[in-house]
């Protein structure tokens, strides 16, 4: 499904979240460390978005590598890299969230934006994570979520359940994927339920920052500094 709307998948992003996907991307940038160099693993990676609005900030990125399954998703953000000439600081490369390539303790820092809930099993998932990070090191997921305010979540739900998959289906050619995106952000666990997962998986000071009253969330949590690598 992801490697049908690639073309179009970065711009749908943009119009389709109002822009606001940007603000919440640059978000995660927040809870990158500056007094050192980081290297960093971004999962689900798509076509390299969160990779690259990283680099953009303060912190000094020596390496990122971003791994996903969609090899036409993969294609486009390659294509963005080489623009960006970055391709001795980044790499793109095909791998499973719940089985990363990545070694043992190889990352300071570990995302996945608007892809976790897209994963088979999310327990799995979050410890090997965990194992991919350094002791201390830090996990970002940043994921679409339902609002607690009935009122916003109300007029959240008809855009996502009614306008949503039309407008996704007919600028990318592919109802399906949009039908899809709609249902899994409905029926993944969001806020503290998700946090729950996290802290199940072994994470310390797991927090929960909701963003635009909540249609998205950004989860954070570290891997504790005594566990032996």
């Amino acid at each position: 499904m992801f490697d049908r709307i690639a073309g179009r998948y970065d711009f749908l992003n943009r119009s389709l979240s109002f822009g606001r996907d940007v603000s919440w991307r640059k978000r995660v940038r927040r809870h990158l460390p500056e007094d050192k160099p980081i290297k960093i693993v971004d999962l689900a990676t798509g076509t390299g978005d969160q990779i690259l609005f990283l680099l953009d900030g303060k912190a000094e990125i020596s390496h990122a590598v971003g791994y996903d399954l969609s090899e036409e998703m993969l294609e486009v953000g390659r294509g963005k890299i080489k623009e960006k000439k970055l391709e001795d600081q980044v790499s793109l490369e095909t791998g499973d969230a719940m089985a990363c390539p990545a070694a043992d303790a190889s990352a300071d820092i570990v995302t996945i934006s608007f892809g976790i809930r897209n994963v088979l099993d999310v327990p799995t998932a979050l410890l090997d994570m965990k194992r991919v990070l350094v002791p201390g090191g830090k996990l970002c997921i940043l994921e679409c979520s339902v609002p607690e305010n009935k009122v916003v979540r109300w007029g959240y739900l008809k855009y996502f359940r009614h306008v949503l998959p039309k407008l996704g289906g007919w600028v990318s050619g592919d109802a399906a994927a949009y039908k899809y995106l709609n249902k899994t952000v409905e029926t993944f666990p969001c806020g503290e339920a998700f946090c729950s997962l996290m802290r199940d998986a072994g994470f310390e000071q797991v927090k929960a920052e909701p963003m635009t009253f909540g249609v998205a969330t950004l989860y954070t949590g570290s891997r504790p500094m005594e566990e032996p690598v």
